[in-house]
This record gives C-alpha cells, structure tokens and sequence, in this order.
C-alpha cells in the first residue's frame, strides 16, 4: 500500500476493512516509527491506531473474522497481546464458538501473561468455556482438531464447517470402482509377498 492511500485510510476509515486499517497503520509506522508522530500528522488517536495495528499483526484466518465482525475490534485486540499464536488461534475461536466479550478476552489475556495457566485453563476458570463443549457439528471433530480446522478455514476466507463440507464433496467424487480396483491389487501384491517370505 501507497503511503497517499495509507493516509486516505486512516483519515477516513468509515467502510474499510479493519485489517486494510491495520496495513495502513503499518505503512505510517515504518516511516514514523510511532503512534504518536501519526497520530499528530494526522489528527486521529493514537489508541486507533495501536489496536489496528496490533490486529494488523494477527494471523490472516483472524484478521479475515475480524473483517467479517464475528469478531470485535476489542476482542482482536485482546488476542493480539497473546504471544503465542496457538494461543490466539483458540481465543479466536472461543470468541467465535463461544460469544466472548472484549472484557472476558481481557481477563482471560491477563491470566495467561501473568503465566497463572494455560490458555485452556484461563478459558474455563475465568469465562467457563471448556473446548470439550461446543455446537454439535464441533462435537464431531475431536478438540485437537479444532484449531487446525479453522486455521485451514480461516485461511481460505471460509468457515470451518463450509471447509468440511467441501472435503466431503471432493470425497464424495472420487471414483470408488477406481480405488476399489487399486486396493484389490494391493492386497494381492501384499499376498503375493507374504507367500514368498514363507517358503
């Protein structure tokens, strides 16, 4: 992004991505190397401007839900102080899954950095989310799936259960005569080898 657009962006951001926001934070950032020195170019506060950025910094499965307003700028901002992007990955879900407010995300952030827990253990004593609970299609995948799941998803600008259920239509297209035919053949080979062996 041009600096004269990274400007345009954050001078009236009214019906821009959040994370288009963000990039256009970064842009300032490199060339002032503070909130502050934007902030006073451009009139606008430096708060803003942190938060975008922070988000902005977030892996591109988030930002893209943020951008959808599934998830809040408070609770993007929240995940993005989590250091660990495992971490961020499964608040962003429990916001998502769960319907976690910005304040919940903020305590359960404050319990993980002040290493009193795990994220999964801050998740359950502070909001009671316990990822082995969930809407029923989640039920089905098992817990430690659920977070390359919507990474997957995510990543593509889908949602998890629309990736599902494209995998299941491409399953659904393969040619089982085909592969049938293969395994035959394979279980023979295999037959064939083991009969050797044993003479």
């Amino acid at each position: 992004m041009e600096e004269t657009i990274a400007i345009e962006y954050l001078t009236a951001p009214e019906g821009k991505k959040v994370s288009e926001v963000g990039e256009a934070v970064d842009v300032l950032y490199q060339k002032y190397h503070s909130y502050k020195a934007i902030a006073q170019q451009l009139k606008v506060s430096d708060k803003f401007l942190s938060s975008r950025h922070h988000i902005f910094q977030l892996p591109k499965g988030i930002q893209w839900k943020i951008d959808q307003g599934q998830i809040g700028i408070g609770q993007g901002y929240e995940i993005s102080r989590l250091e660990n992007e495992d971490d961020q990955w499964l608040l962003a879900l429990a916001v998502v899954e769960q319907d976690l407010k910005a304040n919940e995300c903020a305590n359960v952030v404050n319990i993980v950095l002040k290493q009193e827990g795990s994220i999964k253990d801050a998740l359950s004593v502070s909001t009671g989310v316990r990822f082995d609970e969930g809407k029923p299609l989640m039920l089905i995948i098992r817990p430690d799936l659920w977070i390359p799941m919507s990474r997957a998803a995510w990543g593509q600008c889908k949602n998890w259960e629309d990736l599902c259920y494209q995998l299941i239509r491409q399953g659904v297209d393969v040619d089982i005569k085909k592969i049938g035919g293969q395994l035959e053949v394979l279980a023979s080979n295999l037959l064939e080898a083991g009969q050797d062996n044993t003479r």
